[in-house]
């Protein structure tokens, strides 16, 4: 007993270096352990002490009522909190137990002693070829792949579903990693279903032991006491398995040695076909006594042979009385040798730690003891090896056996074994093997997905079902019982189809995201596997979707639409634990950077002309009215919010814009708009407006409108907390987010009014004094300050005001003014859906001798005001009203209204046309204007239709001062055409040239919008429209 104690413990150490050196306490320090050690998110290295954490690391004991056993793991507390396990604790395979093992194991289970004369004698030698080098490209292709990933960085728990999701993204890595999860299912049914298929053609009627019945439900119990014992093998342990799969791995080489020595040593004999083989029974109309067997030949080493099996016939399959193609016998191949992944998924596991003291519930144990080293030697050893064998065995069968032996009896090398039971032992132990592989697989990748709480509180009970040891038993069970079921489906021909498509679709997944990373130029992947390229993910993805619809395309289109079910499920949830990242955010980067790259300002022409908005707000929650509408009016252009804080940039203090920066985005969020927010700090609002006109946007994407709020007394009114937000919360993870894991803008104190030196903002605070910042808070968007108040002075005053118009219109952008906003209603225009009227008035008021007169302005107001009506619920329920004001004495009012309908013809805008008399409201004007008129910037049509770049309109006349009998009279004429109008465009006159005249300026513009419906004055300074191609 002694000596057979120390060959084990010599055993143990050569194949799983389990020695107490590893311990952290223990081991010698190096120079650089940060080069030779796993790196993890839960550890920090401090290259000064060349430790881990060495500076302020304390050291607990998991249990302390048995701390000099050598199984308890130690814990390392940094002074962050954060714990986490030394990586070599539980490192213990390497690459050929851990690796090479389980993936020659899972690709020798049925295809070595079972499937390859089933091959051979449908496709023939030639088509055999084929499809293995179709497996070969694809399993290489996607080896490849693994090994790039296995290398760019440490592979947790669930192996290629961790690999998937780290570099897709939650949403398309969950998708997948049940994808995954289900095709390791199938494939475990399929092992247990081949087992139970060898043991009833061995021992079953017909044979000489006639031990096992059988029937379709005798199959089921057989298969049921396999899983069975699957199943206690893999709770007492994973580690159990994988010291077995190395003695198993040596086992099943010997015997297909004993094979390949038996094709050379064998003489010719008869091959009973066996019972189980009822088709061929019935076929022989030559035997009248159905007690008589059936044999078949085997020549040995035939030339005669060889060329029987050259070329493909497809026959009657026995086990399930199909009749094969070639895509049929690929799915049987490919789904023989889908081990590929094993060793991926036996990278590392994670448990969960039970007890409550430690506050940090997730830390990590790892099994193999170098996995960016030991997965590709391992993998691509593995491939090589078995496809050698594979092949060499395929070509030994063909020009030594006939095609009606082949046909017939898959099981045909027992029989012409120099010992019948090698076979046996053989199959028994590689099927058994694949059935523990797909079983602790299938488990891992399930407790993976637990753990990252891809489906919320789903799988809780997951997580709680593991052992101190860290094997998840509930898990376990859970997937034994889906394997059970994978019974009910029926034969192994009838499951391997099934098994395919899954595996095909995972290989694909593992190859677009090695594509992607690859594609995307991430400066951080960066593999150190360098037999890697995007060719090779290219090939190997295009050939998985390929194949995956030849074999059956029902089936591949069935898993593809459930994929995308997942996907889109999974895309309307949060991931408070998806720290991650997607690669979807980097290759949107480098898209868009490229993109960027190529869109010239240079090349604008005015036919592809489409709105920049640049909207500047001081408090979100009086514009949300206004920002909405803005976002109707952009179509597809570009929509910038802008916000302004007074102050300076202290040394040492907050940066006041990134902290509230969050909420912006969090109201962009939930309000549903695309838009960006830019936001920035001047000593004065109109230093920071001016920043922002000259620096929002990049490149060829930059504002051409900048849209202000009015100026007025009016109190400002808050439609943030009355409005109705329908965010998504189902699926919403239940787990508390820890406060040490609240992002740092959470962790500020609350800023109150006056207590920030050198920062305020332009009317208000920077966040709300009653509302409390911290990472549990649901409503974000409501942390954006109080509104001024009716007897608070404003900030802005009117000079600065209208300054900022100016200096608008001197940097060549087109100006907006919004009023009255806050009594837009669109949800009743949707809800009720009654019809509204969006009113166009074309005419500088200042300037009445111009209104027949369309300049750049008026066809901007037009442009803009079709650009809203595109747009739901605009487009349904709004009708666009152009009205011209004419002198009914002196003018020809239907020459007018004609013109203006064929304007609008040639521009394609669809509108009413209203000829407004108003000389009745021109007399008020008692007073000519200081300036004439001569020079007004009028464009004809025919000047606007034959532009071809952008042109900036020459400056009309300022602004100049006029009574307020005749301001009253049009607005009073204004509201008299008002009936159902949901909103208006009014021409915005040119700021004044004096100073002076500023608050006159705002004084005219609020006696001309008084009582109105939302006003939007407009001012353009370039074409927008043309009436050719």
């Amino acid at each position: 007993m002694n000596g057979f104690n120390r060959i084990r413990a010599t055993l143990r150490h050569t194949l799983f270096s389990n020695d107490s050196s590893s311990s952290p306490t223990m081991a010698r320090r190096e120079d650089f352990p940060i080069l030779n050690r796993h790196l993890s998110s839960y550890e920090r290295f401090d290259l000064s002490t060349g430790g881990q954490g060495a500076s302020s690391t304390s050291f607990h004991n998991i249990n302390p009522l048995n701390t000099s056993s050598s199984h308890v793991p130690i814990i390392e507390t940094t002074s962050d909190g954060v714990e986490f396990l030394p990586n070599n604790a539980k490192r213990t395979l390497r690459t050929i137990p851990g690796v090479f093992c389980p993936i020659a194991l899972s690709m020798f289970s049925i295809s070595l002693f079972m499937r390859m004369g089933f091959v051979v004698a449908n496709a023939g030698v030639l088509q055999t070829l084929l499809q293995f080098g179709l497996c070969f490209i694809i399993l290489f292709c996607t080896l490849l792949s693994v090994c790039a990933l296995a290398t760019n960085g440490a592979i947790e728990g669930g192996g290629v579903y961790h690999m998937i999701s780290r570099a897709l993204g939650p949403e398309f890595g969950g998708s997948i990693g049940v994808l995954f999860f289900f095709a390791n299912v199938i494939g475990n049914g399929q092992s247990v279903a081949a087992l139970v298929e060898a043991i009833v053609a061995s021992f079953g009627p017909g044979s000489k032991a006639n031990a096992f019945e059988d029937s379709h439900w005798w199959r089921i119990l057989y298969g049921t006491f396999i899983n069975i014992i699957s199943l206690v093998t893999c709770l007492l342990g994973s580690s159990l398995f994988s010291m077995a799969t190395f003695f198993i791995f040596i086992l099943v080489s010997f015997v297909y040695l004993m094979v390949v020595v038996s094709f050379f040593v064998k003489s010719p004999l008869q091959v009973l076909i066996p019972k189980v083989n009822t088709y061929v029974y019935d076929q022989q109309a030559s035997l009248y006594n159905k007690t008589d067997l059936i044999y078949g030949n085997y020549t040995g080493f035939s030339s005669a042979t060889m060329r029987e099996n050259t070329y493909a016939n497809y026959t009657i399959d026995y086990t399930t009385g199909d009749t094969m193609d070639f895509a049929t016998v690929f799915g049987v191949l490919f789904s023989s040798i889908t081990g590929l992944l094993a060793g991926a998924n036996m990278s590392e596991k994670r448990i969960e730690n039970k007890f409550i003291m430690f506050q940090v519930p997730i830390f990590y144990l790892g099994e193999l003891k170098r996995p960016s080293r030991s997965i590709p030697t391992g993998s691509v050893t593995a491939l090589l090896f078995v496809f050698f064998i594979l092949i060499t065995e395929a070509l030994l069968m063909a020009g030594t056996t006939s095609r009606f032996v082949l046909t017939n009896n898959y099981l045909f090398l027992q029989d012409i074994n120099i010992w019948e039971p090698f076979v046996v032992i053989g199959i028994i132990a590689a099927t058994f093997s694949a059935c523990l592989s797909g079983l602790v697989g299938a488990s891992r990748i399930l407790e993976a997905l637990a753990i990252d709480e891809i489906f919320g509180p789903l799988f809780h009970w997951i997580r709680g079902g593991t052992t101190h040891r860290g094997n998840p038993w509930a898990a376990v069970l859970f997937t034994f019982i889906l394997v059970q079921l994978t019974l009910l489906i029926g034969s192994m021909n009838k499951i391997a189809p099934i098994v395919t498509i899954f595996f095909l679709l995972a290989y694909f997944a593992v190859n677009l995201s090695c594509l992607a990373l690859d594609l995307a130029s991430a400066p951080n992947f960066r593999p150190t596997f360098k037999y890697f390229s995007w060719h090779t993910a290219l090939i190997g993805a295009v050939g998985s979707i390929i194949m995956c619809f030849i074999v059956s395309a029902a089936f591949a289109s069935i898993a593809i639409g459930v994929l995308i079910g997942f996907i889109c499920m999974l895309h309307l949830r949060d991931f408070p634990r998806a720290s991650w990242g997607s690669i979807s955010q980097a290759l949107i980067f480098h898209q868009v950077r490229k993109y960027l790259l190529m869109l010239d300002p240079r090349k604008e022409h005015v036919k592809f002309w489409r709105p920049q908005m640049l909207l500047l707000v001081s408090n979100p929650r009086s514009s949300i009215n206004l920002i909405d509408f803005v976002n109707d009016m952009k179509k597809g252009g570009l929509f910038i919010l802008g916000h302004v804080k007074t102050g300076h940039m202290d040394v040492g203090s907050n940066d006041v814009c990134s902290q509230e920066y969050p909420y912006w985005v969090s109201l962009i969020d939930n309000m549903k708009i695309k838009a960006f927010v830019d936001m920035t700090l001047a000593p004065t609002i109109r230093d920071g407006v001016l920043q922002l006109m000259r620096l929002s946007g990049l490149g060829g994407l930059r504002p051409n409108t900048v849209i202000l709020g009015f100026y007025d007394g009016a109190t400002p009114e808050d439609k943030l907390r009355n409005r109705s937000f329908f965010k998504r919360r189902w699926l919403k993870s239940s787990t508390p987010i820890n406060t040490l894991a609240t992002p740092a803008f959470h962790q500020q104190e609350t800023i109150q009014s006056g207590r920030m030196e050198g920062a305020s903002t332009i009317t208000l605070n920077s966040f709300n004094s009653s509302t409390a910042i911290n990472g549990n808070d649901m409503y974000p968007i409501f942390n954006f300050g109080e509104l001024r108040q009716e007897n608070e002075e404003k900030e802005l005053d009117a000079h600065s005001y209208v300054q900022i118009i100016k200096d608008a219109l001197h940097l060549n952008k087109s100006v907006c003014l919004a009023r009255n906003f806050h009594q837009l209603q669109k949800d009743e225009i949707e809800i009720n859906r009654r019809k509204v009227f969006v009113d166009i008035w074309p005419v500088n008021f200042i300037f009445p001798e111009t209104s027949t007169q369309f300049d750049v302005t008026c066809l901007y107001m037009l442009q803009l005001a079709t650009i809203l009506a595109m747009v739901k619920p605009w487009k349904t329920r709004a009708t666009l009203r152009v009205f011209l004001c004419i002198d009914a004495i002196n003018d020809n009012a239907l020459r007018t209204q004609q013109h203006l309908d064929e304007l609008l013809s040639q521009l394609r805008i669809n509108a009413q046309t209203r000829m407004i008399a108003w000389e009745n409201v021109t007399s008020l004007l008692n007073i000519a204007p200081t300036v004439t008129n001569d020079s007004a910037a009028t464009i004809p049509v025919e000047q606007q239709a034959s532009a071809t770049t952008t042109t900036t309109a020459a400056s009309t006349n300022s602004f100049v001062d006029i009574n307020d009998v005749y301001v009253r009279g049009v607005n009073e004429l204004i509201r008299q055409q008002c009936d159902n109008t949901s909103c208006l465009y009014l021409y915005l006159p040119r700021p004044p040239k004096d100073k002076t005249l500023s608050q006159r300026y705002i004084r005219v513009l609020d006696m001309l919008s008084n009582d109105l419906p939302p006003v939007m004055f407009v001012h353009g300074v370039s074409s927008v429209t043309c009436t050719q191609l």
